[in-house]
């Protein structure tokens, strides 16, 4: 299959997956609707590709707006993972060796960060083998709801050159609270379940402490303005001011008498 009828088959099976994971979830675990829409924007790729120091350019990011009724979930399975697999464990020719969790971020400095980098080792019995990530996040430990489906990339065999990762900032609707993270890899070609990485496999991906953009900004400063009571204390210092002006004025004359001598 070349690349191109790939990411037709890719963008029809993931339509057909969200209409169906979307209204099993709003019988049986839909979140209750804020009636605002959700805004965060995400640019991926290989860890790789950008400085070891530094986030991805601010330009790669793509904004992503969601109304409530365009938001895809479904229920969390009692292991902390996904309930929507179409794999076995016995066939999976793809799995996630390691992954992790960085945040950044936290304007008003309550312990809430915005900006969350998820990275992920994806190795194949293949080289090469071509596969997709879906991430989900969970405020409420019972419903999942997907955030970021990446494009088709490369996997290369077991070799760790080829991670992955999602770099993602809340921008409005996400309230203030302990978040976790789900990773779901799909086979590119066949749209089959073949890994997860989430609370169940690594404590890094719970209880993560998140909030949009709008609740992390910095409060303006707090001016005071005292009226009135202040007279008697400006009374009280004035003889403290005196005496340091006239101190001050007695050693500057003998600094000036001591170069005069020296010069004679």
């Amino acid at each position: 299959m070349n690349r191109a009828t790939r990411e037709i088959t890719h963008r029809r099976r993931y339509l057909a997956m969200a209409l169906g994971v979307a209204l099993a979830a709003s019988v049986d675990a839909a979140p209750e609707e804020s009636g605002e829409d959700s805004v965060l924007r995400a640019a991926a790729g290989y860890t790789a590709e950008r400085d070891p120091d530094a986030l991805r350019d601010v330009g790669a990011h793509k904004v992503t707006r969601l109304a409530p009724d365009q938001r895809v979930t479904k229920p969390r399975s009692s292991s902390g993972g996904s309930e929507a697999r179409t794999a076995s464990a016995s066939t999976l020719d793809h799995w996630i060796y390691d992954a992790a969790v960085e945040l950044f971020f936290d304007a008003d400095n309550d312990g809430y960060y915005r900006y969350l980098r998820v990275r992920f080792d994806v190795d194949s019995y293949y080289d090469p083998a071509w596969v997709y990530a879906m991430l989900w996040i969970s405020a409420d430990g019972d419903t999942w709801e997907l955030y970021h489906e990446t494009d088709d990339f490369r996997v290369d065999g077991a070799i760790p050159d080829d991670e992955y990762e999602v770099e993602t900032e809340l921008l409005a609707n996400y309230p203030t609270g302990e978040y976790d993270v789900l990773v779901e890899i799909y086979d590119a070609d066949t749209g089959e379940f073949a890994a997860e990485f989430g609370p169940a496999q690594s404590s890094a991906f719970a209880l993560l402490p998140l909030e949009d953009a709008d609740r992390d900004a910095v409060p303006p400063p707090v001016v005071i303005v005292e009226e009135g009571g202040g007279g008697a204390m400006s009374w009280l210092a004035l003889p403290l001011l005196g005496a340091a002006v006239a101190l001050r004025r007695r050693v500057a004359r003998r600094r000036v008498t001591s170069y005069s001598d020296e010069a004679v």
